[in-house]
């Protein structure tokens, strides 16, 4: 069939396009990467977490186009324990040869370290960033007898309802946790926290009351909202989600704290420090790439992920950005963290 110039572009000639898009962006000369023989034996991915879990199910589906770009296999070695400590260790004391790469998370990089003492990766010295891959928006979310529709409506509700209002959240120290803490202090409403062991029982306690709000993630809360069950009053980040367009962010309804732009979390690809620059800069290339896929945008979509593909200095700004937000965070919740 002949091609017409408003046919869409074959996915090999898209990712080309969307892969020196990304290369441009990097300030990356066209031929560099051509003068490089890397790489020549499969890459090692080390995954700090279980098979299967989203953050696993994602990895594997980006991996998958960004090997067949390599032309070299990208070999996931799933290395949980510790909260993410083992498989973050290992990353850290790798080979810098670019053939083992690993995957770090809000949860690996900033809070373990921060509150693990079994952690001894130094994230600025023992790492670099390649590619962030996506961020985790959450929903905050109020059971229906709530009277308020936004988040914006909040502050005086809470005011007026000072020591008798209770929310959830996953753990303490859960990002669920210490915002709404931050909110509760912030306007003096003396919430109870709840912690629960699993987003189902969260959900269900907030539809039945026992708890007036809580942060959920997308994909937790998303039947029951669209059954009206719960109301949605705002979204953590910088940008509205897609599987609901229409729930405003936080920061748009007045809420100014770099705190409310933050996400629970965000997940990319990092490597040990000292790997080469050629297998960085076309590592981040590539990935940024393989995430502004339709079929990786769509699957991220639907688990509730927010795709960002920043590489380099973009996603090392990021962690530094948020690493001291983590910190204030955490004490404020009360948990220990290390000294700085």
């Amino acid at each position: 069939m002949n091609e017409t110039p408003s046919s869409p572009l074959p996915s090999r000639r898209r990712w080309i396009a969307q892969a020196a898009a990304a290369t441009l962006a990097l300030g990356i000369a066209p031929g560099v990467f051509a003068q490089s023989d890397w790489p020549k034996q499969p890459i090692r991915l080390i995954v700090p977490y279980a098979p299967g879990g989203a953050n696993d199910v994602v990895l594997r589906l980006v991996s998958k186009h960004v090997q067949e770009r390599l032309g070299q296999p990208i070999v996931i070695d799933n290395r949980p324990g510790a909260g993410g400590v083992v498989g973050t260790n290992l990353i850290a004391k790798a080979p810098p040869d670019g053939y083992t790469i690993g995957v770090g998370a809000t949860s690996t990089l900033i809070a373990t370290p921060l509150t693990n003492p079994q952690s001894t990766a130094d994230v600025t010295k023992d790492l670099v960033f390649v590619c962030q891959l996506a961020v985790a928006p959450m929903l905050l979310a109020a059971n229906n007898a709530v009277p308020v529709n936004s988040a914006a409506e909040l502050p005086k509700y809470l005011k007026a309802q000072k020591g008798k209002l209770n929310y959830g959240s996953m753990a303490v120290g859960h990002f669920g946790h210490v915002v709404i803490k931050d909110l509760s202090d912030t306007y003096a409403a003396d919430m109870v926290h709840s912690p629960y062991k699993g987003e189902a029982p969260l959900l269900q306690d907030l539809i039945g009351g026992q708890i007036q709000i809580a942060l959920i993630t997308p994909p937790a809360v998303r039947a029951m909202a669209e059954a009206g069950r719960v109301k949605l009053l705002g979204v953590s980040g910088n940008k509205r989600l897609k599987l609901f367009p229409n729930v405003p962010t936080m920061a748009e309804q007045g809420f100014t704290d770099p705190l409310y732009r933050m996400n629970a979390g965000w997940m990319g690809i990092i490597a040990p420090a000292g790997t080469p620059a050629v297998a960085v800069q076309r590592l981040g290339a590539e990935y940024a790439a393989a995430i502004q896929l339709p079929e990786v945008t769509d699957k991220l979509v639907e688990l509730g992920l927010d795709p960002i593909g920043a590489t380099g200095d973009a996603f090392a700004a990021a962690y530094a950005r948020e690493k001291p937000l983590w910190r204030d965070l955490l004490v404020k919740a009360g948990v220990e963290v290390k000294a700085p």
